[in-house]
């Protein structure tokens, strides 16, 4: 029925993530627990759970209304889980686990994937994509059908579950860099911390502050780049955090920028709807409705971005105005209610 209340089970097939039950929703975090972020937040926003067994989602088949199967690099173990799904008599809709343009590109570069991808095009039901770029068309799945499958739907985030409200007890400083990878061009992190250095050095920042998630290497390109920073300013963690360390550390930052320009889903800007904070700088999807006057597809200058920092930074009427009105399009748009009913409204899942 149209509108009607969806529930989910998520499988990323012979994956590394546990089953985690979601019954009673989000709940709050616990150490060794994924969050209820990216795929998992499908599952938890529509009371149901993730898997990383196809004969256990098909134990429980009628608990569910469909079947989130997660495609990954090796396609022909999601082609083997979906056909066993749709002999169980399942609604499966299929989703790229890693869904930025390269990402889905660099995956299917053998003969291989490719058959077993195109043969999920035809035998899914739904073709989500948590980005507004939806994912090729390969195989036998003419554009008509493909078009008719395939739905744009923004990743959920619990915004209206006050556990998952990270609003730190102290006031908010500086610049922390949404980006780690030097490796990954479209993440363009080496030429976001060169602006962040310029825009430190013209505006008397003290905080600004990157994650390593490169090892050795990483850290020595870092700790270079440090120079260009004003003295003390640049802070580096040599590598990623634990999730609530991390999402800890965001929030006590007054924004995250980032340049990344690969077209993902948005995590980082996620976290920052978590932390009630702003994201800016980069083009993915949640960027792209939640903060509209801060993303980018790589055309604003160093000048625009300064003065956008000064603005951010020093004003707090402007900095608090801005973050309300993409906390209110979050709700609006994100939340896992929100996100919920767009499930309902979608005809393949009638």
């Amino acid at each position: 029925m149209k509108g009607s209340t969806i529930r989910l089970a998520v499988l990323n097939p012979k994956g590394t993530d546990p089953f985690v039950d979601y019954t009673h929703g989000p709940g709050s975090y616990h150490s060794g627990i994924h969050p209820p972020i990216n795929y998992h937040a499908f599952a938890a926003a529509t009371f149901g759970a993730f898997y990383d067994s196809t004969e256990q989602v098909i134990d429980n088949l009628d608990r569910y209304d469909a079947v989130l199967v997660l495609i990954r690099k090796r396609t022909w173990i999601s082609l083997a889980a979906a056909e066993a799904l749709k002999d169980a008599g399942a609604t499966v809709i299929i989703a790229w686990k890693e869904c930025g343009d390269e990402q889905i590109n660099q995956q299917l570069r053998g003969f291989r994937a490719r058959k077993a991808y195109g043969k999920i095009l035809s035998l899914a039901d739904g073709i989500l994509s948590p980005t507004s770029n939806l994912p090729p068309r390969h195989g036998e799945c003419d554009e008509e059908a493909f078009q008719a499958k395939a739905r744009f739907l923004p990743t959920p985030y619990p915004l209206e579950h006050s556990q998952w409200d990270f609003s730190p007890p102290v006031e908010r400083r500086g610049i922390l860099l949404g980006t780690r990878e030097f490796k990954n061009p479209a993440r363009n992190h080496l030429r976001a911390l060169e602006l962040i250095a310029s825009a430190a050095r013209e505006l008397n920042l003290t905080r600004v502050t990157v994650i390593n998630s490169e090892k050795a290497r990483g850290l020595s390109q870092l700790k270079r780049l440090a120079s260009k920073f004003p003295a003390d300013c640049l802070e580096i963690f040599d590598k990623p955090l634990p999730y609530l360390d991390y999402i800890s550390l965001l929030a006590s930052h007054r924004l995250v920028f980032q340049m990344d320009q690969s077209n993902v889903p948005g995590q980082v800007a996620g976290d920052c709807l978590l932390a009630r904070n702003l994201c800016c700088g980069g083009n993915s999807a949640i960027e792209k409705i939640v903060f509209p006057n801060l993303c980018d597809d790589g055309n604003r200058s160093r000048e625009e971005w300064i003065q956008m920092f000064s603005r951010l930074l020093g004003e707090d009427h402007t900095y608090e105005r801005t973050r309300l009105e993409a906390q209110s399009i979050a709700k609006q748009h994100l939340s896992y209610s929100a996100v919920s009913r767009k499930l309902g409204d979608w005809n393949v899942l009638q």
